[in-house]
């Protein structure tokens, strides 16, 4: 299969400042992209369906999906995988970068106070519990999704010192190592596929080092994960390219642990480079 790039707009990509967010009459996020007003991409945009064991679960979804702060957070860790919005984003490195714009420019103690909150909620037997026990896609996205939301802000936020362009947009665009995006989604619990080849820069190596800080903890997804990846990447990379030695402590908080399955993860990102 061989991917090709768009050409971004400016030959150098957006930088910081561009693009604003700002809202519209209806509440909806909103971006300017070239004088165009675009929604932003938002987590479960799909239909949420009925596979659920309890009349709750929907509701506790719908409640946090229509609650105002929950939107304005705009959460990285939600959008990499349930926002087919956010996969159609990701083709436009112009609107990737106005959406991580928006993303991080968010107040990031009440983003992150709001997520942690959720993380609780969705584990009670009068929510999710249920579905999470049985360990329902869908619930278990949500889940980890807020509790890695403050690993993947700190790593989505990124900006390679060079081209000021934000790492996870290079790397979702890297057309000589296209499987450079598959790092992100070790923050969710999902062990980096085999093979798997990315380039070995700046970026990555302090993506890494964000992610090494919170593997630590058991009650992050990363803790499952964490450690093999680091083995692999400096195989790749070097013998020291990455922190490798991390010694995983009790949580804090939530602490149950889930993990999507690798083939989804590698089929989203063939998928999204198919459409180059």
């Amino acid at each position: 299969m061989v991917a090709r790039l768009r050409q971004r707009g400016d030959g150098g990509g957006y930088r910081r400042g561009q693009n604003a967010s700002e809202t519209s009459g209806n509440g909806e996020l909103q971006v300017a992209d070239q004088g165009n007003q675009i929604p932003l991409p938002r987590p479960f945009d799909t239909s949420l369906g009925n596979n659920f064991t309890t009349s709750t679960c929907p509701t506790f979804f719908n409640d946090f999906l229509t609650n105002a702060t929950f939107n304005e957070c705009l959460p990285f860790s939600l959008l990499l995988q349930t926002s087919n919005s956010f996969f159609s984003t990701s083709r436009s490195f112009p609107r990737l970068t106005s959406t991580l714009d928006a993303a991080c420019s968010v107040p990031y103690p009440k983003c992150a106070a709001l997520m942690s909150s959720l993380a609780q909620q969705i584990q009670s037997s009068s929510t999710c519990g249920p579905d999470l026990a049985l360990e329902n896609p869908m619930v278990t996205q949500a889940y980890n999704g807020f509790i890695a939301y403050a690993p993947l802000y700190q790593a989505g936020c990124l900006r390679d010192p060079t081209t000021q362009d934000y790492c996870f947009a290079s790397a979702v665009t890297n057309a000589s190592a296209p499987t450079s995006s598959y790092i992100y989604y070790l923050a969710l619990g999902v062990a980096l596929p085999g093979g798997t080849q990315p380039t070995c820069n700046s970026c990555l190596q302090r993506t890494m080092d964000v992610f090494s800080t919170y593997a630590a903890n058991s009650s992050q997804p990363l803790s499952e994960v964490y450690g093999t990846a680091a083995q692999q990447l400096d195989m790749t990379c070097g013998p020291t390219f990455v922190e490798a030695n991390v010694v995983v402590a009790s949580g804090d908080g939530a602490t149950l642990s889930r993990h999507a399955g690798v083939g989804m993860v590698v089929a989203l990102v063939v998928g999204l480079w198919a459409g180059f």
